[in-house]
Order: C-alpha cells, then structure tokens, then sequence
C-alpha cells in the first residue's frame, strides 16, 4: 500500500501523472495531468454513496469482487461551479465512476485546491471505499485519504468462502471426534461386559486382591483371580488381542504361595494358548521357564 501512496503522490505533492480520464457524465475522453492535492489534510468522509451504488457497483465488479470489501483507489475531485445547491461543489469520481460529492463543509476548501492544479490538470487523492452487495443492492462508505493513511484490500466473497471453508472443517473435525467418542465408549462398554466378575469390570477388584494376599487369604485370592483370568481371556476374545497378564501373573503367584506348583504352570501355559501366534510378554515367558523348573524338580 505504501507503493500505491508513493506512485500517487510522487514522493511530493505537486509531483503530477498524466492520465485518460473520462469523468462521470462526460461524453468525451479527456487527457489530464492528476495532481495530489491536500496532502495532510484530516480525511474526509464522501456524502451521497447512496445515490451512486451504480458506481460502487462497476469499481468493485471490475475487480471481481462481486460481494463487496474494501479498496484503495485514486479519487478525481471534479469542480462543479454550475451546482445549483453548492456552487463549491465538488463530485468524487473513481475509475470513471462517480462515487459522490465532497461534503458541503469542507467543499469550499477543496475546490480551492482543486483549481490550484492549472490548467488541463485534475486534483486526485487516495480514496479508501467500504462496499458491500446485500440482495442486489449495494450499500458503501467512501473516504477521501488526505492523511495518508490506507487500509489492506479485502474482498468480502473470498472471506465468505474461506470463512465456509472453516467452518466446514471445523464441523467435520467436531464429528470426527464425537465419533471417536462414542467409539471409544463404545469399546469401554464392551470391554465391561465381556470382563465383568459377578457385574464388576475385573480390573477394578485389583484392591479386593490385594487385600486378600496381605490379610493371607490365599485361597480367596486364587479363587478370585481365576474369575478375574477368565474375564480378562473374554475381554481379549472380543477385542482382538492377547489377554492382559495381570492376572495370571498374580495368580502365578498366589498358587506358588500355596505351593500347587501344577496348577501354576497350568495357569501360566494357558496363558500362553491364548495369546496364539502373538508375541508373549516377558515378565510371563519368565514366570512359565521358572514354574517348569520347579514342576520338573517335583516330579
């Protein structure tokens, strides 16, 4: 935007560009010298945008901007002395499109600057213009920017569509995870059902377990964990996957306790049946060579 300021003012207010112009109601090409006028002025806001939404429509359909946004443009500031309501009126031309008129107030100080520019010259000034298409009718504001300030062009189409774009993802994304929720409470119910001990999900008797083995209620504790193995092995039938070897770890050791070194490496080598071609866990490949030692040295 800064490149825009500096090839309309030249780098000096009275630094002038030759330019064909054909001003609003004019039946004729005209070649004009366009000369930056009121550099440093405070902005000024142009009055009548409603009576020429035509204008605003043409500027921002030759930029393709059929929704409206907002745009820096050149403004010509054409002199109106034969206005019956103003004779300081000055009208606000953009791309051949009037746009309006300066304001009443400030008119008379611009038409003053405007015929400082000499003969076959045209005052121009940066002009920041607001447009927006509501149903076919356009609605706009345009300033006149003598401060020098400027604002980035936006078009309000393309805003829309990445704006839909946005939220279209967004609601996709928003399914995509309910979704993954309601799968995975959809695996947590399944695994409840399929592992339940007497309507509790076995993980959650691991204190009960506990406490049996520290009170030495061994024979409690090895009933239970065979209820708990069983559950895990129903969990892991309907998941897909080996069983989780809490169990018969732990039962591996109550029945060591209880010193039925048999049923130990029964336990163990079952455990082992149900994990098929899968690959075994260490801490359970210790436990079965161990617990075949010592069912060999019994024998």
């Amino acid at each position: 935007m800064a490149g825009f300021l500096s090839r309309l003012f030249g780098g000096g207010s009275g630094q002038a560009r030759t330019t064909e112009t054909q001003p609003a109601q004019s039946a004729s090409s005209v070649v004009a010298r366009e000369v930056p006028i009121g550099r440093g002025w405070n902005d000024i806001e142009v009055a009548g945008e409603a009576y020429y939404r035509g204008g605003l429509a043409n500027i921002f359909g030759s930029l393709g901007r059929l929704e409206g946004g907002v745009t820096m443009q050149v403004a010509q500031l054409i002199p109106e002395p034969t206005n019956k309501y103003d004779p300081n009126a000055v009208r606000v031309v953009v791309n051949g499109h009037q746009v309006g008129h300066v304001p009443q107030e400030d008119s008379r100080n611009v038409a003053r600057a405007c015929s400082s520019v000499g003969r076959g010259g045209i005052a121009v000034v940066p002009a920041r213009i607001w447009a927006r298409n509501d149903d076919n009718v356009w609605r706009g504001r345009v300033t006149l920017m003598f401060s020098g300030d400027s604002e980035s062009e936006k078009d309000y189409a393309a805003e829309r569509l990445a704006s839909e774009a946005y939220e279209s993802a967004r609601l996709v994304e928003q399914m995509r995870k309910a979704e993954a929720k309601a799968a995975r409470e959809a695996e947590k119910e399944a695994r409840r059902t399929a592992g339940a001990v007497d309507g509790e999900y076995w993980a959650l008797l691991k204190p009960s377990i506990a406490e049996l083995k520290r009170q030495q209620r061994f024979d409690e504790a090895r009933d239970l964990l065979v209820k708990c193995r069983d559950a895990a092995e129903r969990e892991a039938a309907s998941m897909g996957e080996i069983p989780n070897p809490w169990a018969t770890e732990q039962l591996s050791v109550v029945l060591r306790r209880l010193r039925e070194f048999p049923q130990e490496l029964e336990a163990l080598e079952r455990y082992v049946a149900a994990c098929g071609d899968r690959e075994i866990p260490d801490s359970v490949s210790s436990r079965i060579s161990r617990s075949r030692i010592t069912a060999e040295r019994g024998a």
